[in-house]
C-alpha cells in the first residue's frame, strides 16, 4: 500500500447528497394520480352518480379496492429507495390479496350462473367500454411507473426485482382507479377481467423495465 493512501483522499471529492424521504415519493404519486384523474374528468366527463355524490356501490368497492392497493405497493416501493435492517414492507401483500377478491367473486358468479341457470344481469358483459378502460388504465398507469422510477433512482433500492413488481402495481392501480372516475360500467365480470388487466400488465412492464433503470 502506498505510503500517500490516508482516508482524506478518498473522501477529498465527495459531495453531499440530499436525503431521500419516502413522503416525498408519495406526495409523487399521489399529485400524478389526481393529474391523471383530473384529465380523465376534463375529457371526458365523471360517471353521473359521483356527480351526484351518491356513486353505485361496486364503484365504491372497485374504488376503494383499486386505492389500498396502489397505497400499500407505493408504501412499500418508495420505502426501498432507504433499505434498512429488519424493515418490514409486506403489508402490500394482503392489499393485493384484498383486491383478488373482485376477479375471484367474478368467477365464482359465473360458475354459479352457469351450474343453476339464473340469468345474469342486464349488461353484465357489455365490454364496449374495454379499449377505454385498458388504454387509459394503462397510459395512467406508464405515466405514474415513469415518474416513480425517477424518483427512485436518487434512492438505493437493493431488491430490484421486488421494487420493479411494487411499482407496476401501484401504477396500475392508481391508473385504473383514474379511469375509474368514468368508467360506466358496474359489472363485476367487467371490473374482474379488465381492471385486473390494467394491474396485471402494469406489474409486469413494471418487472420487466423497472430493475434495469433503477441499477446502479
Amino acid at each position: 500500500m502506498s505510503s500517500d493512501f490516508n482516508l482524506d483522499t478518498l473522501v477529498a471529492d465527495l459531495q453531499p447528497v440530499r436525503r431521500v424521504k419516502p413522503v416525498e415519493g408519495l406526495a409523487l404519486v399521489a399529485t400524478t394520480t389526481a393529474i391523471v384523474a383530473l384529465y380523465i374528468a376534463v375529457r371526458y366527463g365523471l360517471r353521473a352518480d359521483i356527480i351526484a355524490g351518491a356513486p353505485e356501490p361496486m364503484v365504491v368497492i372497485r374504488g376503494g379496492m383499486l386505492a389500498l392497493l396502489g397505497t400499500a405497493t407505493a408504501i412499500a416501493a418508495t420505502a426501498a429507495a432507504r433499505p434498512a435492517v429488519k424493515q418490514n414492507q409486506n403489508g402490500w401483500g394482503w392489499a393485493l390479496a384484498a383486491a383478488a377478491l373482485l376477479p375471484v367473486a367474478a368467477v365464482i358468479l359465473y360458475l354459479y350462473h352457469q351450474l343453476t341457470g339464473m340469468p345474469f344481469q342486464p349488461g353484465a358483459f357489455d365490454f364496449r367500454y374495454a379499449h377505454w378502460c385498458l388504454g387509459l388504465g394503462c397510459g395512467g398507469a406508464l405515466l405514474m411507473g415513469s415518474v416513480l422510477t425517477g424518483w427512485l433512482r436518487r434512492g438505493a433500492p437493493t431488491s430490484l426485482n421486488r421494487a420493479g413488481w411494487l411499482v407496476g402495481l401501484a401504477s396500475g392501480s392508481f391508473g385504473a382507479f383514474a379511469y375509474s372516475l368514468h368508467c360506466p360500467s358496474n359489472s363485476i365480470y367487467y371490473v374482474g377481467i379488465f381492471y385486473s388487466a390494467v394491474v396485471a400488465i402494469s406489474a409486469v412492464v413494471g418487472r420487466l423495465i423497472v430493475p434495469a433503470a433503477i441499477r446502479w
